[in-house]
């Protein structure tokens, strides 16, 4: 039987205190050993700076010893931001608030039918899927205050509690996990291989609808069913014709043997996407959709704001949601869903994007389970479409283990989804000897346990290339005077930081603003580990920014290990007589000094000479005691030239 101990706090949506799932979570605290604390939050109100002190004591003054959030249960529209759930809303505010706060204690999340933990399970609440994907990004960019996610059944009843208790206890590594008839764990494992002939080969008819249709990933699919045979494509995006490049790109579909329609329409307004759904002919009905809309993110989840977190969410979520509403009724044969890998694993700088594609993986499973078709398709970046066709962003990704895809691999996948009737599936190209490391670097996290082959990360630079690098740095730091170390080293990790975060210059690196704040993450930490491991030839942790959190901390960190730490060194001492030797000139001083110095030289090397006298003597004294008496008359004879058969008989 799990055990639990201390006063854990359960955050609650005001209103539901009397939820199935609040009182489940109250058992199995109460049941298991601990106590509880209700805070009630009205996910409208919930500022990070009201909420801090709150998290952070309990009403007696003591410390929770864990933090349960029950807030993703309200699925009701922010009233002054509607394309965001209060409960999505409150839970950022929740991370937020508590990023401020020196609490180590871990938040959990808990969710009720946001998963699809099996393959029955119904998923009536998708919306809630939306704090799981933002979850996964606090997990990244703040792991010290991160517990995990738990999806409690639509129905709970009465061994719910005692495996809810069981997740929260001490030592157990899962961090993902749906309670079901059982505890099931999250994992990512490699899609099953098909036969290469389908049961059915999915083929465009009628009019095909794409959203973000002009964009780099919507021309590009708009080409593909062009190429098989789709007799009508309506293309929608904010700007319609006046895309750039949508005249052109008309023109090649028309010359495909398509017939396209552009049309400017905010597919998140749906009175707007009703009327244009209205003017799809009855001779040509809409048969397929691909909503491939969307709007890119980079902003950590501490800085993110109501109307950020809207502006990402209205074009993914919001008009995924309008889509499922307005053509449930119709005689669908693909209903198609760009979602991203930062829903699937998380992705750092993403909280809202990550939580948008979230829910179009969980609009995709509770559409399935109703009888209706639906593919969502968690992309990494491709490699010359979409928001990632950039070579910054291209190269960040590859730094940390995710290549590119390749365009027609990327359509192939595609194809071979439907045609084999795929529901939510990951396309990426990974490497997996560098690729895990962000996500365990500052927490262990077996999502990805299944696939890694190996946890280890792959050597930023060749052995001959890192001695190159160290030895340089090193020599440049004996001759130089502890400040000018102390700059060395600093405008080395500001460099390295500016590189990784995209910044032109060490300017947006100050030396006292903490790393996290500048945007550091457990994958950018890693890759900034590499990075001053390689150009100092030290084996730097992973945790280095966490555990010495600003530039200027970490530059006094390195010197002591560089420097203060390599005084008695040979290149050190080697550099000091350089040094010396550059400065001194024996004329410049008079006689009675050069013999002071002289005497002082001749007392150093007179201490080094007795030192290695000291060595030879220690040496030999240990080849007695271990010595034979063969090996005795062997060392006579070497030192005294007496015949080999002295000694014997």
């Amino acid at each position: 039987m799990p055990t639990l101990s201390g006063t854990w706090l359960l955050l609650v949506p005001s209103g539901l205190e009397e939820h199935p799932a609040v009182h489940a979570t109250v058992r199995a605290l109460d049941g298991h050993g601990a106590a509880h604390e209700v805070l009630s939050l009205d996910g409208a109100d919930a500022r990070r700076d009201a909420l801090a002190p709150l998290l952070s004591h309990l009403p007696d003054g003591s410390t929770p010893e864990g933090i349960l959030s029950l807030l993703a249960l309200d699925q009701t529209p922010h009233p002054d931001h509607p394309a965001v759930p209060a409960g999505l809303a409150a839970t950022a505010a929740v991370v937020q608030a508590l990023s401020q706060t020196p609490l180590i204690a871990p938040l959990w999340c808990v969710t009720q039918g946001a998963v699809a933990a099996t393959a029955t399970d119904p998923l009536p609440h998708p919306h809630q899927a939306q704090v799981w994907g933002m979850g996964r990004v606090a997990a990244l960019e703040h792991p010290h205050l991160w517990g995990g996610l738990i999806d409690l059944p639509a129905d709970v009843d009465a061994r719910t509690p005692a495996r809810i208790a069981a997740v929260l206890a001490p030592g157990r590594p899962e961090d993902q996990v749906a309670i079901r008839a059982t505890a099931l764990a999250r994992r990512l494992e490699r899609a099953a291989a098909c036969p290469d002939t389908a049961p059915s080969a999915w083929r465009p008819t009628g009019t095909t609808l794409i959203t973000g249709g002009t964009g780099g990933l919507g021309a590009q699919v708009a080409r593909w069913l062009a190429r098989h045979g789709a007799p009508h494509l309506h293309l929608v995006s904010r700007s319609g014709p006046d895309a750039p490049g949508a005249a052109q790109l008309t023109a090649e579909l028309a010359a495909l043997g398509a017939t396209v329609t552009i049309t400017a329409c905010d597919v998140s307004d749906r009175a707007a996407l009703q009327h244009l759904l209205g003017t799809i002919p009855a001779e040509h009905p809409l048969t397929a959709v691909v909503h491939a809309a969307g709007l890119a993110e980079n902003t950590p989840l501490a800085e993110l704001d109501l109307p950020g977190i809207e502006a990402v969410l209205r074009p993914k979520a919001l008009a995924a949601t309008h889509l499922h509403e307005l053509t449930e009724d119709l005689d669908l044969s693909a209903f198609v869903l760009f979602s991203s890998g930062a829903a699937a694993w998380g992705g750092s700088r993403q909280p809202s994007y990550a939580a948008a594609n979230a829910y179009l993986d969980a609009l995709a499973e509770h559409r399935r389970a109703r009888g209706l078709p639906a593919t969502s398709l968690a992309w990494a970046p491709w490699s010359d479409a979409g928001m990632a066709a950039d070579e910054a962003v291209i190269d960040y990704y590859r730094r940390r283990g995710m290549r590119p895809l390749d365009t027609d691999l990327a359509i192939a996948s595609l194809q071979h989804s439907l045609d084999h009737g795929d529901t939510t599936i990951a396309i990426a190209d990974i490497d997996w000897e560098r690729f895990p490391a962000g996500f365990t670097a500052q927490r262990p996290s077996p999502l990805l346990s299944d696939l890694a082959a190996t946890a280890s990360p792959g050597a930023e630079a060749t052995p001959d290339a890192t001695a190159a690098m160290s030895g340089s740095l090193q020599r440049q730091l004996a001759t130089g005077s502890p400040a000018q170390q102390h700059q060395l080293l600093l405008h080395h990790i500001q460099t390295h930081a500016a590189a990784i975060l995209g910044h032109p210059t060490i300017d947006a690196v100050p030396p006292t603003q903490p790393f996290q704040e500048l945007g550091f993450d457990s994958l950018t930490a890693v890759e900034f580990g590499h990075r001053l491991s390689a150009a100092t030839g030290l084996d730097l942790p992973p945790t280095l920014v966490f555990d010495h959190p600003t530039p200027k901390e970490l530059a006094d960190y390195l010197r002591e290990r560089l420097v203060e730490g390599q005084l008695t060194s040979e290149g050190h001492l080697l550099a000091e007589l350089d040094r010396w030797d550059a400065v001194s000139e024996p004329s410049a001083v008079d006689e009675a000094a050069r013999r002071r110095i002289t005497g002082r030289l001749r007392l150093l090397l007179a201490k080094w000479n007795d030192t290695e006298r000291e060595t030879e003597r220690s040496a030999a004294h240990s080849e007695l005691e271990t010595a034979t008496a063969e090996d005795i008359f062997d060392l006579i004879s070497d030192e005294f030239g007496k015949s080999d058969e002295f000694g014997k008989s």
